[in-house]
């Protein structure tokens, strides 16, 4: 299940990506439960019954198909023009609501944790001031 998570000071994932979805609508990190879930649906991802580990694996296998794909058509084709493509930013900004949602539930405590949920803890968290 995909939660809001409160704006909150704690340590968290910090990068503010967002898109204009086709309802005309801000869809980022911290965007509501009824949006996210509908862009989930956009992209052919059912969110019902599957776990946030799930899910994350679900969109990183999107990049990597996606990013294949344009090396496929285009030897040349790089990483950096594959980060500029809506592609990307839409599956980035639901990634990081995943990534928000799991360490809200753990409290933002690594000892609790998953690993694989701890291990883009360890490597994203920076504390806002």
């Amino acid at each position: 299940m995909i939660f809001s998570r409160p704006k909150i000071k704690k340590p968290t994932f910090y990068e503010e990506l967002y898109y204009i979805n086709s309802e005309q609508e801000l869809v980022c990190r911290f965007s509501s439960y009824s949006i996210i879930k509908k862009e989930f649906k956009k992209i052919g991802v059912d969110t019902d019954g599957a776990t946030i580990e799930e899910l994350m694996a679900q969109i990183s296998l999107m990049f990597l198909e996606g990013y294949t794909s344009q090396l496929e058509e285009d030897p040349y084709y790089s990483l950096g023009q594959f980060k500029q493509t809506e592609f990307y930013k839409i599956r980035y900004v639901l990634l990081s609501h995943l990534k928000e949602v799991g360490f809200y539930l753990y409290d933002y405590k690594e000892e609790i944790m998953p690993e694989k949920i701890k291990a883009f803890y360890k490597k994203n968290k920076q504390v806002i001031k």
